[in-house]
């Protein structure tokens, strides 16, 4: 009997295709087999069976890795997303219970029924899930505000590579009882465990009516001039978001055309409009123009931006994306350079981000990477350079794996790569989950 035929008998009652996949920046997945769990115990049984036979599992959620966290060959592609049961929402105590399979937008579409909302918000949450971005630490546009996934995870039901299934945290706010799991678990790629249930933290829907600003600096180097005065100011808008010259004539193009075009690009601000007014006035010496808008305007350009990776690929083909952060007083040095490498490299390299917090989304055609593998990591280097992140909100799948080292080796040590390791090792010992991502080739 084949290892194939082995797993389809062990597994009965549950569905198994045989199929090939590839994930959202086109890294392909080979699996010996998907197993689709529909329930906590499918997963556990999945895990037990490939735990005894040395098999290697990837959880998969929506498919939306941008970073190879997906990437396998032979392994069994653990697909939750027929768990989709929103389990319970809770107005009093402020929490749901959700499967991970759960779409995020279709959560929030059902939060928002009850007068409540879960802030974090991926480009991807129309198509990505609360497992995947419970494991990826998702940010998003709101994340300025209201802070990444991290943030709003307040207990887990996680399956460990053997099939024991644990509880980590509590639904509480506040809960100080032992080591914070939940932290570790939130980020951790899939290697750890597999998400079967989560409590998230939700807030009521804002009570005020939000509008929408649109600033369109002089000049790039005007990018970051108004997230210092803003920042400095105390203000705390929604969103901050930006788009360079080259990624608004792409959305202007392949999308909807609803943005000016000048040489700064635009800076997208989202608040009330007394914040607003505030943010324009703090603007105006570093703007080309401005613009508030309301109503279906705006909705239409913030969905240009969560559409930027789409328009930009129909440009300029294939891309990866960095996910690069700095801190927030140098986001002029930082574009700068990055626009100093496209040049010296003769070739695009649009920008696009959260430049509320520093966190900037270079984008680099595929075709250059096949010629200048390294080109990936000179613009990560940028971030290195500038006391930053080589990650925000991403991950590192197999990605970033350089510079993830790079960042631990220079700026934490090797003693902490080591504790990171050993981490791997107690949830996993036989490196069954996810084999070969995030920390484990260091």
């Amino acid at each position: 009997m084949s290892l194939l035929e082995e797993l389809k008998r062990e597994l009965d009652g549950i569905d198994v295709s045989i199929e090939e996949r590839t994930d959202f920046s086109g890294y392909g997945v080979s699996p010996l087999a998907v197993v689709f769990a529909e329930s906590e115990d499918h997963v556990v049984r999945t895990l037990i069976f490939a735990n005894r036979k040395g098999l290697k599992v990837v959880p998969w959620g929506g498919g939306t890795s941008v970073t190879g966290a997906l990437k396998c060959e032979g392994c069994v592609l653990l697909d939750l997303s027929r768990m989709r049961k929103i389990v319970e929402i809770n107005d009093v105590d402020w929490y749901v219970r959700v499967q991970p399979g759960v779409v995020l937008d279709e959560l929030n579409r059902e939060l928002e029924r009850r007068g409540f909302f879960l802030p974090p918000d991926p480009s991807s949450s129309f198509m990505c899930t609360v497992g995947g971005a419970i494991v990826e630490n998702a940010g998003g546009m709101r994340a300025f505000k209201y802070g990444p996934f991290r943030e709003w995870v307040l207990a887990l039901r996680l399956a460990l590579a053997d099939g024991t299934v644990i509880k980590v945290g509590e639904p509480l706010r506040k809960n100080r009882a032992g080591y914070d799991l939940v932290s570790l678990v939130v980020g951790s790629e899939g290697t750890l465990g597999v998400v079967t249930e989560a409590w998230l933290r939700i807030r009521p829907l804002p009570k005020h009516e939000e509008v929408t600003l649109a600033i369109y600096p002089k000049d790039i180097f005007a990018v970051g001039e108004i997230v210092k005065v803003v920042r400095k100011s105390g203000l705390e808008p929604d969103l901050m978001e930006y788009m360079d010259a080259f990624v608004v004539r792409s959305v202007n193009k392949q999308i909807e055309p609803i943005y000016w075009e000048g040489e700064g690009g635009v800076v997208l601000v989202r608040g009330d409009n007394s914040t607003l007014s505030e943010v324009e006035r703090l603007s105006s010496p570093f703007l080309a123009r401005s613009e508030v808008v309301d109503g279906e305007v705006g909705r239409k350009m913030l969905n240009g931006r969560s559409l930027v990776a789409i328009a930009v690929k129909s440009e300029i083909g294939n891309i990866y994306a960095e996910d690069i952060v700095v801190p927030p007083s140098k986001l002029s040095e930082a574009i700068l350079q990055i626009k100093r490498i496209e040049v010296e490299n003769d070739t695009k390299i649009p920008v696009a981000g959260h430049v509320g917090d520093g966190n900037l989304h270079p984008m680099l055609r595929e075709a250059d990477l096949v010629s200048k593998p390294e080109l990936f990591d000179e613009v990560g280097g940028v971030a290195l350079r500038l006391g930053g992140s080589i990650s925000g909100e991403h991950g590192i799948g197999i990605q970033k794996v350089n510079l993830l080292r790079s960042q631990l080796l220079n700026r934490n040590g090797e003693v902490v790569v080591k504790l990171m390791k050993e981490i791997k090792g107690l949830f996993d010992p036989k490196d069954t989950l996810n084999q070969g991502k995030f920390v484990d080739p260091l």
